[in-house]
């Protein structure tokens, strides 16, 4: 463990060095792009060779495709950096366990897509996929009983329930979500009892399901269970901000909890050095200079693998969305400095639309004066430029969602935990892919 510790600390040291070192570029907002002429903060020698690059170029870069493109070797430097420092996104390659799923689960050939209904597809991919990492992780463990924090619908648990035969509660902060999720397993149960025997669906386990609102680790402490659950693993897919450090010192610090598994989601919303903090969470992370902005954060909840294969593929002229944005920014500054950053109306771009249908539809039911549109006319023949600035500042995003993962890493190091990173979702489908296992021993 000592080496795996000292492994870490290196890898969250080079990462913080180099986001340091851009942190100008990843906390430049594009929304201020023709407002602060973002591009001329660039290096020079990386304006001039960006300046008439299509962005597909970057996108095959980033990608690892070949390309006829000479960039800086600074730039190119900058981006095998990033891809050698951060977390992989990919190669696992669906660690299964081999024990026979239980006699009394769902296991009926009619009742094999039964757990999928009312789920969308990405939410289909991550629970089929973190459901049999749970049930791996439960077995290595011995440990019969899982605990679902945002469990929403509860489609997760009802898989690890009446498929595994797991012993699993939902919590659940939204009344009417957990009334939903309750009717949907007597939705599933009225279907099972087609094709299941009564002894099959007397062994069933029909999850629980909760009503918490957490703030603080002493409610986690003081949480009322069943009392077939005496032992159980933490589970997490997606919680928000605060949560997942706070379902991590949980784990910590509650002998009960034998595993966790807990999936990262909205870096932006972390606490940021308070008392109850959720970044940094570890020792040794503390103690650096360690500060990540809020855009630096907000950006790395990114979806940059579709993003990049956009750009592959040339789809990336909706993205002058972004420019037009900037531009308007850049005439109601003009007309009133106190409309810097005004809410708006989300426009979507469409192949015909202009700058002037753009601001129409923006500012619907806002009265203001006339816009002067030929103001911005000649910053508009740039506007690839906002293009490639996004891209630049989302391919540092991995480091910093590596920093804050590692740091988490190290929180449980630090207190002598077993622990490891695994990308287990398809970063296409799911951007936020990597699942936290910590097991106690």
């Amino acid at each position: 463990m000592h080496s795996q510790v000292e492994t870490v600390k290196s890898a969250v040291d080079k990462c913080l060095q180099v986001i340091k070192t851009y942190e100008w570029l990843l906390d430049l907002y594009v929304l201020d792009f023709f407002v602060d002429n973002h591009w001329e903060k660039l290096p020079a020698l990386w304006q001039k060779s960006l300046e008439n690059v299509d962005p597909k170029e970057l996108g095959d870069i980033l990608s690892g495709n070949q390309t006829k493109h000479m960039l800086p070797l600074s730039l190119l430097a900058l981006f095998k950096t990033i891809g050698s420092l951060s977390i992989p996104r990919k190669g696992y390659n669906g660690v299964r366990n081999n024990q026979a799923v239980e006699k009394y689960s769902c296991s009926h050939l009619k009742l094999k897509n039964i757990f999928l209904k009312h789920v969308k597809l990405k939410k289909r991919h991550e629970i089929s996929m973190m459901a049999d990492f749970v049930n791996l992780n439960a077995k290595l463990s011995k440990c019969e009983a899982v605990v679902d924090f945002g469990s929403g619908l509860g489609h997760l648990i009802r898989i690890l329930s009446y498929k595994y035969g797991l012993h699993s509660v939902g919590i659940e902060m939204q009344t009417q979500l957990t009334l939903e999720a309750r009717k949907l397993d007597s939705e599933l149960e009225y279907t099972a009892k087609k094709y299941l025997t009564e002894e099959q669906m007397s062994k069933l386990h029909r999850p629980i399901h909760c009503n918490v609102t957490l703030s603080s680790i002493d409610q986690l402490q003081e949480l009322s269970l069943s009392t077939s659950v005496t032992n159980y693993g933490l589970i997490g897919l997606h919680p928000c901000g605060d949560l997942g450090p706070l379902l991590i010192k949980h784990f910590v610090n509650c002998d009960k909890v034998k595993f966790i598994c807990i999936v990262g989601c909205c870096f932006m919303k972390l606490s940021y050095n308070t008392e109850a903090c959720g970044y940094p969470m570890s020792q040794y992370v503390k103690g650096l200079d360690s500060g990540l902005s809020y855009t630096s954060r907000e950006i790395a909840c990114h979806a940059i693998d579709t993003y990049c294969e956009r750009l592959c593929r040339g789809e990336y002229k909706d993205l002058k969305v972004h420019a037009y944005r900037a531009a308007l920014e850049k005439l109601l500054m003009q007309i009133d400095p106190s409309l810097k950053h005004m809410p708006i109306r989300s426009v979507k771009h469409t192949n015909n639309m202009t700058f002037n249908s753009y601001c129409d539809a923006a500012l619907n039911r806002i009265s203001m004066k006339p816009l002067q549109h030929a103001a911005v006319a000649q910053d508009l023949v740039h506007w690839k430029r906002v293009v490639i600035l996004y891209t630049l500042r989302l391919a540092l995003a991995p480091l910093v969602e590596t920093v804050i993962l590692l740091d988490r890493i190290l929180y449980m190091l630090e207190n002598g935990i077993s622990c490891a990173i695994y990308p287990v979702f398809d970063p296409k489908i799911s951007p936020r892919n990597h699942i936290i296992v910590g097991r106690k021993l």
